[in-house]
Order: structure tokens, then sequence, then C-alpha cells
């Protein structure tokens, strides 16, 4: 039930894309997003893609100016990536809720209806992130 709700939810208040992006692409976005300057390799790991393949994902990120490499510090061999101002911008419209769409819809509820909400939600992600963090 909460997964379809949250698909319902999802499809009615998401924002509006004007960029062409693959799912792959904005997944691996996200992935970038929350692990936190990962590498090609950890990024194919998670996906279960070869090297070759993400590797190609990346450059078409990078080209878009959604993505920065850098040289690890530590270890100059090791490229690690990063999301840009624009890339953060970009993962995050396709995939939060619209705020003027879910403000509308937060709108027409009793204050006590909104914190609850906001309370459900936050303990949903919280027990995610002790379930699936690394």
């Amino acid at each position: 039930m909460i997964s379809a709700d949250f698909a319902k939810i999802y499809y009615q208040l998401h924002p509006r894309f004007e960029e062409n992006l693959s799912h792959q692409s904005v997944r691996i976005l996200q992935y970038i997003q929350f692990a936190v300057n990962p590498t090609i390799k950890q990024i194919a790991e998670a996906f279960r893609l070869s090297h070759n393949t993400t590797s190609e994902h990346v450059k078409k990120l990078d080209r878009l100016g959604y993505i920065e490499k850098k040289r690890n510090p530590e270890d100059q061999r090791q490229v690690t990536i990063g999301l840009t101002d624009l890339g953060d911008t970009i993962v995050r419209r396709h995939t939060e809720l619209d705020p003027e769409r879910l403000n509308q819809v937060l709108a027409t509820m009793s204050k006590t209806d909104q914190q609850a909400i906001e309370q459900a939600f936050r303990l949903l992600r919280e027990a995610a992130d002790d379930c699936f963090s690394r």
C-alpha cells in the first residue's frame, strides 16, 4: 500500500522535466548525490555495470556539465566523481517532489495532518537509513 501510494503521489507531484535523461543516468546522478565522491568502480558495482559502460555514462554526464571528476588527493591514481551545482539541481528535479505542487496540496490540509505526514516520512526515511545506509 505504501509503495502504490508513493508511486501515485510522485506521479501527481513530480516536477516537469526539461532534460532528456535516461532513467539510468538519473539513478547514477542520485547515487553520486548520496554516495559522496564515488569512483567509477563503485558506481559500476552499485549498478552491476561494466567499467566501460559506466565510463560512457559518466562521460555523457560530464559533457552535460552535471558532474565533475577530481583526483583523490590521497591517491592521485584514483578519480572521484561529484555533482556540479547544475547536476545537483538536475538530480533533485528528477527525484524530488515539485515544491509548488506539494505546497498546494499541503495548503488544503490541517496543520495537524501536515505535521503527521512530515513525521511519518521522517520516520520512514530514518528507518530506511538504518536498514540500508552503508
